[in-house]
């Protein structure tokens, strides 16, 4: 909690101590001297935003602030330009932390047109104004002098003077002793791929070595002030680079598994990350964490995760409180590092959970992801139905579970069997391959409600209440979920065919949800054309169009799910009309095209296109 109102307090403390330093100022005018007030209250509304963890809002502030500021400098002088110094470290605080939390703000601008600092003569001193102010302000500003990174500041040169809790880090006279200068040498100082250039390093060394002094007459005023024409230099934004498949380290299959056992449970599955550094997920290990980036592409010696991980780093090595990872695990890090940080799964914003269960099931045989999905089964079931006894039944396509007696399950369970074959045939799975790999999961619930709290429970939705059974497929994973029929409410057949055909549409690639429940209902209608489920989605048809304000409503999501649904039925049903058109949009899928690529080049034409034309043959 007290990080999370670090915002507010450190804004509060420097507005306050801003509010001293400028009252002494007589040369701004009276307007300029409210504008700034009028900033000032608008940043610790920021604060107070980012500290009841509205981060979106507080960044919408401080960029509005920042608007206001750019239009006082550029309209002012260096009066008001120093009047407005403690806004410009408010806001530079303010990038600092909501960049962190994956707020994207305008790129902030340092007073003043930015020049480099003026090199000392080959045989004058080195000024702490000119020239080592400049570099510190540069190199280490976003972490030490806009925060206080380790408990180190650099604000202004008391506290650069003071050092850390630890001790001083500079020494007059005894620059190699220095220990700002040993963690520089050492490169575990600038972090976040920043680069402390030799010739500036050269001016660090020769200032402490002539005996670190102060040539200005404050020693409390801010490094900023003393060099407002240098802008912070801004830490590294890494993109996804997506993997050409000719690198010799997988992320999802090698690396990802190491994310999850080692690291993300001190940096990505608690409140606050340590050090700010999420795991969790690649878009977190991308944007990094309080020192920037952990991982500089291409330069694996570079990379502060390579240096925590072997010890050279600075602070404790990584993982915390374990064993360091093997020599060949960190050569494998390197490796994925020195071939440019590609990533290889579906999405960067997955948990990295999620992205090492895919890649193994991905490379799993069909026995072996019929075990872990036995397991994720009985884990759901538990979930969903706490306390209710289950009975399971497997069979060649199927994990068959419910709260049945056993020769029930058993009758469900050769229903189910028969469906998969016409499915198959009406899909065209191929015949050395079996209809789901890695079996799929059928749960039967002998009631409404047992139904819809496995909904609530597992997936985290209600359920509506037309629907008799769903699925879900995500390659770790796949199911579907029904109330068997009584009497003649409907039949089990097609409701299961339904499922099963859906499953396997999802798990030829990624394909939109219209066209995969719309083919499975279809799927169902052949199975049982009297079925009652399916007569009643024929007459409702007329209904739902007529709602429709377009005839691609139910492809945008603009209408209710069950009559999407209803909708992208009778639009497959129009498309597989004509079955070698059908046959041949499945055989450019399983073979790896793009869907709207696949189907406009069968259909001649979107969806959305193609959704004009049965919108006027459809009755």
């Amino acid at each position: 909690m007290l990080f999370s109102h670090r915002l507010a307090y450190l804004l509060a403390l420097l507005l306050a101590t801003t509010s001293l330093v400028v009252a002494v100022d007589a040369a701004p005018t009276k307007e300029q001297r409210a504008a700034e007030v009028q900033l000032r209250i608008l940043v610790k509304k920021a604060g107070n935003l980012y500290s009841s963890g509205d981060y979106e809002q507080s960044g919408k502030v401080i960029a509005d602030v920042q608007a206001r500021y750019a239009k006082l400098v550029a309209e002012g002088d260096k009066e008001v330009v120093a009047l407005l110094d403690g806004v410009y470290r408010s806001l530079t605080r303010a990038h600092a932390l909501l960049e962190l939390e994956g707020v994207d703000l305008p790129a902030l601008k340092a007073p003043g047109a930015a020049k480099p600092a003026d090199p000392p003569a080959p045989d004058g001193k080195a000024s702490f104004v000119k020239h080592v102010a400049p570099v510190l302000l540069k190199k280490c500003g976003r972490c030490h002098v806009s925060n206080v990174r380790g408990m180190f500041s650099m604000a202004n040169f008391e506290t650069l003077m003071k050092g850390t809790p630890d001790g001083t880090v500079i020494f007059p006279k005894d620059a190699d002793g220095s220990r700002l200068i040993e963690v520089i040498e050492s490169g575990d100082m600038p972090r976040g791929g920043l680069k402390m250039e030799p010739e500036e390093l050269a001016l660090l060394k020769k200032w402490i070595t002539e005996g670190a002094i102060y040539d200005a007459e404050d020693r409390q005023a801010s490094l900023s002030s003393l060099a407002p024409e240098v802008k912070t230099a801004e830490l590294p934004r890494l993109e996804v680079m997506e993997a050409t498949g000719k690198e010799t380290v997988s992320f999802a299959n090698d690396l990802a598994p190491v994310f999850v056992k080692h690291c993300v449970g001190c940096h990505g599955l608690g409140r606050r990350p340590s050090g700010r550094l999420d795991l969790n997920t690649f878009q977190g290990l991308l944007r990094g964490g309080e020192s920037g980036p952990p991982v500089v592409p291409g330069k694996p010696a570079e990379s502060m995760l390579i240096k925590k991980l072997k010890g050279t780093g600075g602070g404790q090595q990584m993982p915390a409180r374990a064993d360091p990872l093997p020599d060949n695990v960190i050569a494998m890090i390197e490796k994925w590092i020195e071939e440019g940080v590609k990533f290889d799964a579906p999405s960067a914003s997955q948990p990295m959970q999620e992205v090492a269960a895919l890649a193994r099931a991905m490379r799993s045989t069909h026995e072996e992801l019929s075990g872990e999905r036995e397991k994720i089964a009985m884990r759901n079931w538990k979930l969903g139905m706490p306390g209710i006894e289950v009975t399971t039944r497997q069979t060649k396509n199927f994990l068959v579970i419910g709260n049945y007696a056993e020769n029930t399950l058993a009758e469900y369970g050769a229903v189910a069997e028969q469906t998969a074959g016409r499915v198959a045939s009406l899909l065209k799975t191929p015949a050395d391959q079996p209809v789901v790999k890695g079996r799929m999961t059928l749960f039967f619930f002998n009631q409404r409600y047992d139904y819809s709290e496995f909904g609530k429970m597992v997936e985290k939705r209600d359920l509506p209440r037309a629907w008799r059974g769903h699925w879900r497929f995500s390659i770790v994973d796949a199911y579907g979920a029904m109330i068997p029929p009584r009497a003649e409410e409907y039949q089990l057949g097609p409701l299961v065919g339904q499922q099963l055909a859906a499953v396997t549409l999802a798990g030829i690639q990624d394909v939109p949800d219209w066209f995969t429940e719309g083919v499975a209902r279809v799927v169902a209608s052949r199975l049982g054309t009297d079925d009652p489920r399916v007569k009643k989605w024929d007459e409702e048809l007329s209904r739902v169009k007529a709602a429709m304000s377009k005839p691609d409503d139910f492809l945008t999501g603009k209408i209710g799910p069950e009559d999407g649904f209803i909708a992208s039925y009778s639009f497959a049903k129009f498309l597989m009309a004509d079955g070698k058109r059908f046959d041949s949009l499945l055989s450019q899928l399983r073979g790896g095209a793009e869907f709207a690529a696949a189907f406009s080049d069968v259909y001649e034409g979107s969806p959305s296109q193609v959704s004009e034309y049965w919108a006027r043959k459809a009755r």
